[in-house]
């Protein structure tokens, strides 16, 4: 099997996300298809219903509801429903928690402080893919309906009592019993790529030319391809991430609206201005008055 090896914090532009997936049959929004994956960012998987199979590391298990997994930094993974899920006319749904998070929002702490060690060493037992089971489960799987409505502090400290929770309880099991193999990737996810050069290019104008290349495609296959995977075309969701830096300008810089049209991308202020109106429904200048009142979160 293929292993295509790929980021999920450049995509949801955080370090920690809660996923409340319903769909006919287990995918990610991250790819276009079922794909045998890793990444840097840890995770914890809770399906609330379906059945199939799962693979993790060199381990293939089925699943079914109720199945809670916490995975490790590239550990390799895919959940797979069953080929019931597939077929015409199918009634069957199913319904996962997914949440993420990179461990560099939290590796100062983790490192410098011992009242983490538990967590750390719980997160490094998570390259064996750690099953979490009993009475453990059932309460991390009601913190984890009540993250998902969390922001702010109390998401981040919601995240930690789950990760305290699974470091101390002793009703867990290990699904690989022995250090895991490393496995090769044998692709690398040009859309973290494509992704990366715009983040670090949005103060320049880029072109569907130039960033076709990056990805080493062709301008139309890049187009369908970027498409299928993200669910915007190219230069909309380019404007989104545009607009997106604007706002965080606004918020943390005492810089004239020129400068920040420049900075992300527009060489002309009164274009910018209309774009960002028709995104936020109010001026550059009247969300950041906005802010200063306090209006916008």
């Amino acid at each position: 099997m293929r292993l295509l090896q790929t980021e999920i914090t450049p995509l949801i532009n955080d370090f920690m996300h809660v996923d409340m997936r319903s769909q006919p049959f287990l995918a990610s929004p991250y790819h276009s298809q079922p794909s045998f994956h890793a990444h840097p960012e840890l995770e914890l998987v809770f399906v609330l219903e379906g059945f199939g199979k799962r693979i993790i590391g060199n381990k293939v298990e089925m699943f079914e509801s109720g199945d809670m997994v916490f995975i490790g930094s590239y550990v390799p993974h895919i959940w797979l429903s069953d080929a019931a899920f597939y077929e015409e006319n199918s009634n069957l749904q199913s319904k996962v928690i997914v949440t993420y998070f990179n461990p560099k929002m939290f590796q100062q702490f983790f490192e410098s402080m011992k009242e983490f060690d538990s967590i750390r060493e719980m997160i490094q037992q998570a390259s064996k893919g750690i099953k979490i089971l009993g009475e453990t489960r059932n309460i991390i799987a009601d913190k984890l309906m009540a993250l998902s409505t969390k922001t702010g502090f109390e998401k981040v400290e919601g995240l930690l009592q789950i990760m305290h929770l699974i470091s101390i309880s002793e009703e867990k099991t290990f699904i690989v019993n022995s250090d895991l193999t490393t496995i090769e990737a044998t692709d690398s996810d040009r859309l973290i790529e494509v992704i990366k050069f715009l983040k670090e290019n949005l103060h320049e104008h880029i072109s569907l030319k130039q960033i076709a290349s990056v990805a080493c495609m062709k301008e139309q296959s890049f187009c369908r391809y970027f498409k299928n995977r993200t669910k915007k075309s190219f230069s909309q969701y380019l404007e989104d991430l545009r607009m997106e830096h604007a706002r965080k300008l606004l918020l943390e810089k005492d810089q004239s609206i020129s400068d920040i049209a420049y900075a992300c991308g527009y060489s002309s202020s009164s274009h910018f201005c209309k774009v960002f109106k028709d995104h936020n429904n109010q001026s550059p200048y009247q969300y950041k008055i906005s802010i200063r009142k306090g209006l916008v979160a």
